[in-house]
């Protein structure tokens, strides 16, 4: 049995079928993995903007897929793309396949983090909802550079699943996340999701 080092309330989490660790092969888990850099912030936008907008989100949830979809086009470019906004994306993953993709993100470079969430939003219903998610981030992983193996030893990276879990328990208890997509304005929990509600909110704050 797997040690687990933070609240059983989420070993559900953890409970994908079919995902084994890698081993046997000296590559990406055992020598070019930077656990501390896996988990450091994700962000885009201006890093001294003065307006920070943070989003928790699941790459399953429906409501984060609209979103990315319909709302986050209209905030990057008149507010984070202006430098007047910077947005971190916070992981809260809902279901066990929100979280192994989010460790597959964090696999990535920082710099490559922002594209592939959009792109896991675009396709969650080619991947999330379907009868072999692990096939199909697999491939998902191939596609932004990762081969099988160094795809896979993310998604069964203990201490990495344990990080991502702990941004969860943050939110949740710390902000009092609940639901996704939730967002915080400078520290505090807003009720927004369209463009409108966002713009109306960021008009005073990031004039």
């Amino acid at each position: 049995m797997r040690r687990r080092t933070l609240n059983l309330a989420f070993a559900w989490l953890l409970a994908a079928p079919g995902l084994t660790a890698i081993g046997g092969r000296r590559g990406f888990a055992q020598d070019s993995f930077n656990l501390e850099a896996a988990l450091g912030t994700r962000m885009i936008g201006d890093p001294d903007a003065k307006v920070t907008l943070v989003e928790y989100f699941s790459l399953t949830c429906p409501h984060c897929a609209g979103f990315h979809a319909g709302t986050y086009p209209k905030l990057k470019e008149k507010y984070i793309d202006t430098g007047k906004v910077k947005l971190e994306f916070r992981d809260f993953p809902l279901d066990q396949w929100a979280l192994r993709a989010a460790a597959l993100a964090r696999c990535l470079p920082a710099k490559r983090y922002p594209a592939m969430i959009s792109f896991l939003m675009e396709k969650q219903a080619s991947w999330a909802h379907v009868g072999d998610p692990l096939s199909e981030l697999l491939r998902n992983g191939e596609l932004a550079g990762l081969d099988r193996d160094s795809a896979k030893a993310c998604m069964t990276n203990d201490k990495l699943l344990d990080g991502i879990i702990a941004i969860r328990l943050v939110g949740n208890q710390k902000y009092d996340i609940r639901t996704t997509p939730s967002f915080l304005l400078d520290g505090e929990k807003i009720d927004a999701y369209t463009f409108e509600e966002f713009d109306k909110l960021l008009a005073n704050s990031a004039p």
